[in-house]
């Protein structure tokens, strides 16, 4: 469907500029639409800085790599989490316990095609490695804006996650076999518990993107955002330009499968969380002509969020219960393995302790416990862009990256997405 889509549009391409020569009239659908490119892109620009290449066809070979990094915290308590009693009374927590858990997906890497002609144009990309998502950017650049929407959707089932806290021991001192009463030592002083650990998910998660932003350029007669980041204009003269901007961001957070309740319950409850976000912003962007053919181009623009809602899906489970059952198990296994490596015990060599299955996922349940809706405070994000060009008589050459980042927060838990991409072109001018 969209090598279709490609093709059909190419026609158009080719189309509107055999029809234009051979049709006239003020009617004519075709010169309208040339007529509009012309206002929207060219018209009125000072051409002391900046002009419009001679050749109105462009066709690139480009590239693209990206990746999103999506950082998350939690705080529980951790004498609720170990509490010292039942089946587990030989530790309990002190104090909060925190949990912050990242998730990175691969760089993934596009090819693909373009073909332009003045302000129109279309294209066509296929992934040729990283992470298997699914991605759909559309862009719009005039003289005096530029439109960009990115929608971004990948699965994954491994993060590293940190854990800190603080938790306190005892050691059994006697054991009374007619009344099988246990005396205790007093519990020690508190030791951290500070450890990073790379771990898969049961079950994925799934996450979703959605990245709108716009912003109007005053200095259009001079500056040219297009010369930067598709090439339709070439800025001859560094020029820069103030702009004010609005963006918005959706994400969508979801791993509230039963297999997860670990990591729910880590979450303080939390299996799903939605992101709302709305942003305007005031920022500059200067084009750079150190030498002919050569443009450096900056943009950086700090945004204030002045929407910021956030909606979460709560979940009990059985997790707690479960870790309770199989704790005393697991660390005799542990202690078993110590004495085993260090000689107290013998008659340990032949017993297999290093493949018992810890894995308790099937036995995990949980239960819906609402969707909760929060208006957050005002919150600060930013968006820079760097773009750097080389323009040949026909040809030209290009590299350009974009970095977001959003923040959100909901009571004890909140984190931030960080969400980036480079691309890179070869072209020609026909």
């Amino acid at each position: 469907m969209n090598k279709k889509l490609i093709i059909c549009l190419f026609a158009a391409l080719v189309a509107s500029s055999s029809m234009a020569q051979t049709e006239s009239g003020k009617g004519n659908l075709i010169t309208k639409a040339k007529s509009f490119v012309e206002r929207s892109v060219v018209h009125g620009l000072d051409t002391n800085y900046v002009k419009t290449p001679s050749r109105p066809w462009q066709i690139s070979v480009k590239s693209r790599v990206s990746q999103t990094d999506l950082q998350m915290h939690s705080i529980v308590d951790g004498g609720e989490l170990l509490d010292g009693e039942g089946t587990m009374p030989f530790i309990r927590g002190v104090g909060d316990m925190a949990t912050d858990p990242r998730i990175m997906t691969k760089v993934s890497t596009s090819l693909g095609v373009k073909v332009g002609y003045k302000g129109l144009s279309a294209s066509y990309s296929f992934p040729i490695g990283g992470d298997k998502s699914q991605n759909i950017s559309l862009k719009s650049t005039g003289r005096w804006y530029a439109l960009n929407f990115r929608w971004h959707k990948f699965k994954t089932k491994t993060m590293r996650t940190h854990y800190s806290g603080a938790v306190q021991g005892r050691d059994m001192l006697d054991y009374d076999e007619e009344t099988e009463d246990i005396q205790f030592s007093d519990w020690g002083e508190a030791y951290g518990w500070d450890e990073t650990e790379k771990e898969q998910l049961p079950s994925d998660m799934s996450i979703k993107t959605l990245i709108f932003d716009g912003f109007y350029i005053f200095n259009h007669k001079k500056f040219s955002y297009a010369a930067a980041y598709n090439q339709k204009t070439i800025q001859a003269r560094s020029a820069g330009s103030p702009i004010v901007g609005l963006m918005g961001y959706y994400a969508d957070f979801k791993y509230n499968d039963p297999r997860n309740a670990e990591l729910i319950y880590w979450m303080d409850g939390i299996g799903r969380l939605r992101q709302y976000q709305l942003g305007v912003g005031a920022g500059y962007a200067y084009n750079f002509v150190p030498a002919k053919g050569w443009l450096i181009s900056a943009m950086a623009m700090p945004m204030l969020t002045v929407v910021n809602r956030t909606r979460i899906n709560n979940y009990s489970s059985n997790f707690k219960d479960i870790a309770k059952e199989n704790l005393l198990t697991y660390m005799l296994i542990e202690s078993m393995k110590e004495m085993r490596d260090t000689g107290e015990i013998e008659g340990l060599e032949d017993v297999d302790l290093d493949n018992i299955d810890y894995d308790f996922t099937d036995k995990y349940t949980i239960q819906s416990e609402g969707v909760h809706s929060r208006n957050n405070r005002l919150a600060l994000n930013f968006t820079t862009r760097l773009s750097v060009t080389y323009n040949w008589k026909r040809y030209f050459i290009n590299a350009n990256g974009q970095f977001n980042n959003f923040n959100y927060k909901h009571k004890a838990m909140h984190g931030h997405l960080n969400d980036w991409y480079i691309n890179a072109s070869v072209g020609v001018r026909l």
